[in-house]
């Protein structure tokens, strides 16, 4: 029996103008009243459990599993990049758009105007994913930092979007040096860059024993490069599921392959297994 269901947003829990609407929202308290957990799964980060317009009961795992929020909205675990990596990055590119987040805020050694614009070459669709994961603009956002500021801080995840293969490069073989973290963006343009170990799947695992629930009654719902781990973690249990519109690499990680976003496929099969669950 599934007793905790947990979804990403883009590409699988929100609809295809990547936002929550009524279908979704009622889906979700029907889901709550019947006594099953639900918790958000994504890349984003979300210092709220009612970010975009979310009816709070729900717990959050954010920022790749690196920050976890419990189902009041506290902030229930972090699980920071090892210590010094954040102090050593932001010296060895200290112009460079990073974005340095922690449970309470989002620092950038870049000026906001500098950050802003390194999004700009982005389609459309990403830029609006940009600003719904609170990459950019807000009090959250601390700007024109120095990396002395970074070192003191305690630093759960970096983001970027680096424009120019020169820096970027420089970027991907600094992290590649550094086995003790990881790099799994949702989008191959990013960097979406946490502690090795610390990924959706296993913050979901974490959550699921906060909880008191077992593995086994856990189902996952993903689409893309940052689902991965979260998707074959799960799919042993038969619970783990991509959207038709999701790469390829998730359905294979997956096994089971429902329908598309925008014909809200994850809320309908949570209800379809809540039911199925009662007969």
């Amino acid at each position: 029996m599934v007793k905790l269901f947990a979804s990403d947003l883009d590409g699988t829990l929100l609809n295809a103008l990547h936002k929550t609407d009524p279908v979704i929202l009622a889906s979700l308290r029907r889901l709550r009243a019947a006594g099953a957990h639900f918790s958000i799964a994504t890349g984003r980060t979300l210092r709220s459990n009612r970010a975009l317009g979310f009816e709070g009961n729900v717990a959050v795992v954010c920022a790749n599993g690196s920050i976890v929020l419990d189902e009041q909205g506290r902030v229930a675990r972090t699980a920071p990049l090892p210590a010094g990596f954040a102090a050593e990055l932001a010296s060895a590119f200290p112009t460079a758009p990073l974005d340095f987040i922690t449970a309470e805020h989002t620092y950038h050694l870049c000026s906001e105007e500098r950050h802003v614009a390194s999004y700009g070459s982005m389609p459309v669709w990403r830029k609006v994913v940009m600003r719904g994961m609170s990459m950019t603009g807000g009090p959250e956002h601390i700007y024109d930092c120095e990396p002395a500021q970074i070192a003191e801080l305690e630093v759960c995840k970096v983001n970027a979007h680096i424009q120019g293969m020169g820096e970027a490069s420089e970027v991907a073989a600094f992290i590649a040096e550094h086995d003790e973290v990881v790099n799994a963006p949702f989008d191959p343009s990013m960097f979406e860059v946490t502690r090795a170990g610390v990924d959706k799947g296993e913050a979901v695992a974490w959550l699921a024993g906060y909880l008191g629930v077992r593995e086994d009654e856990v189902a996952v719902y993903g689409d893309g490069g940052n689902d991965i781990q979260m998707l074959g973690r799960f799919a042993g249990y038969g619970h783990a599921y991509a959207t038709s519109n999701g790469s390829d690499a998730a359905k294979s990680a997956a096994g089971n392959v429902i329908g598309s976003c925008a014909g809200w496929a994850v809320p309908r099969h949570m209800l379809r297994t809540l039911r199925e669950q009662r007969d």
